[in-house]
C-alpha cells in the first residue's frame, strides 16, 4: 500500500508583541521584552560599527577593538573581568557584522545590576591594553593558518572580493599582513570615532519591565557621550555585466568547492519577499532544486545549498556545494542551468507551498525566546523597517505567487551575471572550466597566478 506523507499544514498569523522603547537623553534606545517565566534576563546592545569601519588598509581593526573590550578597562583588567563574569555565572558574547556590533550577557534577574553596570564599562570604558593586543594578535593569526586552508572560507572571501574590489563589504575576513598594522592608537582611535549611543539600542529580554530597564539604563548609560555619528557614507556597489570564473589553485585538493553569487537587492527592499521565496525554491533546504538535482539525482556532493546576504546597500544570493572533483564541471552547468530554469519553469502548487512553510516555519523558530524576539525587534528597529514589519511577514509569504518567482529569476538568477569560484588543484579543473569563459586564477593568498 502506498503511503502518502502529510502536505504541510496551514500556520496561524503569529501575535508579535508590542516591544516598548524608552530613548534616554543621549538618544539610546531602551527596549523590553517582559516574560517573568525565568528569573533571567537577556542584555543586548546593538551598535551601528561593523567590518566596514575597518580602514581600507586594515580590515582586521573594527574586529580586534570589539575583542578588546573585554581585556581592560579603566576600572578593571582582563582578569578581573573575567572573574565577575564567571563569579556571577554571566554568558557575555560580543559578534562583529558587516554593519553592526551586539554586545550580549545572560544573567540570573537578582545579578541584573551587576551585569548593566559591568555592560556600561565594557562599551564606555576600554583601555585596549597593549599586551592583551599582542595575545590576540598572535592567536589570530594561528587562527587565519586554519581558516586559509578551508576552502569554504576562500570561496567567500574571494566572492566578495570579486564583487566589491572597491568597496566596504569586500571586508569579510581579516588579512593577515593587516594583522601587523594593529596598534593600541589605532584601535582607540577607530572607537572614539565610531562608538556613539546615537542609533544605537539597549535591549531587556526577561523578567523585568520598562520602568527598571530605564531606571537601570539611565543610571549606567545616560551620560555616555556620543564621540562619533556612527553613520558611514557610502557608495551604491558596481553592477556586474557579465560572467566571470574564479578558479582558487589549492594543491593536491580532492574535493571542489564551488560558490556561485548573484547580485540582488538590498536587505530593505520591498520586493525582497519574494526573492526569499525565490531562494528557498532554488536552494533554501533539503528539499530543493539544487539539494534534489546535486545530491538526490547526481550523487555529485552531499548537500548543495543557496543562502542570502544582504545589507543596507545592496545584496547577494550565494549558491554552492563541495563535490567531488571530477564532476566540477557537471556540477558548476548543473548550478547555471537551476537559476535560469527557475525562470522559465515556475514552482508547482506542491514546491511553491513548502517553501513557503519553511521559511514561515523557520521564521516562528525565532520566536522562541524572549531574547530571540529581542534580537529580532533590535533588527526591525535598527534598519529601520515598518512596525508591522513582523505581523505582515507570514501574510506576505503567503501571498507569494508562482508567477512572482518565475519574474524574480527571471529579473536576478541570471548565470550570464554571476561570478563563479572554484577552489580546487587547477591541474584537475582549469581545462573543463574554460568551457564557461575565462578563468582568473588565484593562490590560497589571494594573489593572482599566471596562466
Amino acid at each position: 500500500m502506498k503511503v502518502t506523507p502529510p502536505g504541510p499544514g496551514k500556520v496561524k498569523n503569529i501575535d508579535y508583541p508590542e516591544v516598548p522603547c524608552q530613548p534616554l537623553r543621549n538618544d539610546l534606545k531602551v527596549l523590553v521584552v517582559e516574560d517573568s517565566y525565568l528569573p533571567q534576563v537577556a542584555l543586548k546592545l546593538i551598535l551601528p560599527f561593523g567590518r566596514i569601519h575597518s580602514p581600507h588598509d586594515n580590515f582586521a581593526l573594527s574586529e580586534l577593538v570589539v575583542a578588546l573590550l573585554k581585556e581592560g578597562t579603566t576600572n578593571r583588567g582582563s582578569r578581573e573581568i573575567a572573574e565577575v563574569i564567571d563569579q556571577w555565572a554571566m554568558e557575555y558574547d560580543a559578534d562583529v557584522y558587516m554593519e553592526k556590533t551586539i554586545l550580549s550577557l545572560k544573567v540570573l534577574r537578582r545579578h541584573l545590576e551587576r551585569a548593566v553596570e559591568l555592560l556600561s564599562d565594557l562599551v564606555r570604558n576600554p583601555v585596549f591594553p597593549e599586551q592583551e593586543l599582542e595575545r590576540t594578535v598572535t592567536r589570530w593569526r594561528s587562527q587565519l593558518v586554519s581558516d586559509r586552508s578551508d576552502p569554504g572560507f576562500l570561496a567567500n572571501e574571494r566572492l566578495f572580493h570579486a564583487f566589491y574590489p572597491d568597496h566596504p563589504y569586500r571586508k569579510v575576513s581579516v588579512q593577515p599582513e593587516h594583522l601587523d598594522l594593529c596598534t593600541r592608537e589605532k584601535a582607540q582611535e577607530l572607537y572614539l570615532k565610531w562608538f556613539s549611543p546615537q542609533k544605537s539600542y539597549l535591549l531587556f529580554a526577561g523578567d523585568i519591565n520598562l520602568e527598571e530597564a530605564t531606571r537601570l539604563s539611565e543610571r549606567y548609560f545616560e551620560d555616555w557621550e556620543a564621540n562619533g555619528t556612527g553613520l558611514l557614507d557610502f557608495p551604491q556597489p558596481d553592477a556586474v555585466r557579465s560572467r566571470r570564473i574564479l578558479l582558487i589553485h589549492r594543491p593536491h585538493s580532492v574535493q571542489t568547492r564551488l560558490l556561485v553569487g548573484l547580485r540582488i537587492l538590498p536587505r530593505t527592499d520591498p520586493r525582497m519577499i519574494p526573492v526569499r521565496v525565490t531562494n528557498q525554491v532554488l536552494g533554501g533546504g533539503g528539499s530543493s532544486r539544487l539539494f534534489m538535482n546535486l545530491r538526490e539525482d547526481k550523487g555529485y556532493t552531499y548537500g548543495a545549498y543557496s543562502y542570502l546576504k544582504t545589507y543596507s546597500k545592496d545584496g547577494l544570493l550565494l549558491a554552492g556545494a563541495s563535490v567531488r572533483t571530477d564532476t566540477t564541471r557537471e556540477s558548476l552547468q548543473e548550478i547555471f542551468k537551476e537559476m535560469e530554469q527557475l525562470g522559465e519553469s515556475p514552482p508547482e502548487e506542491e514546491e511553491l507551498q513548502r517553501s513557503k512553510s519553511e521559511i514561515i516555519g523557520a521564521f516562528i523558530r525565532q520566536m522562541e525566546t524572549p531574547g530571540s524576539i529581542g534580537s529580532m525587534e533590535l533588527v526591525r528597529r535598527f534598519l529601520g523597517f515598518p512596525e508591522d514589519y513582523y505581523r505582515r511577514f507570514i501574510p506576505r509569504i503567503r501571498a507569494v505567487t508562482a508567477e512572482q518567482v518565475k519574474e524574480t529569476a527571471q529579473e536576478f538568477l541570471r548565470a550570464s551575471r554571476s561570478i563563479a569560484v572554484v577552489v580546487a588543484d587547477r591541474n584537475s579543473v582549469e581545462k573543463d572550466l574554460q568551457e564557461f569563459g575565462t578563468v582568473e586564477i588565484y593562490d590560497t593568498k589571494g594573489e593572482p597566478l599566471s596562466g
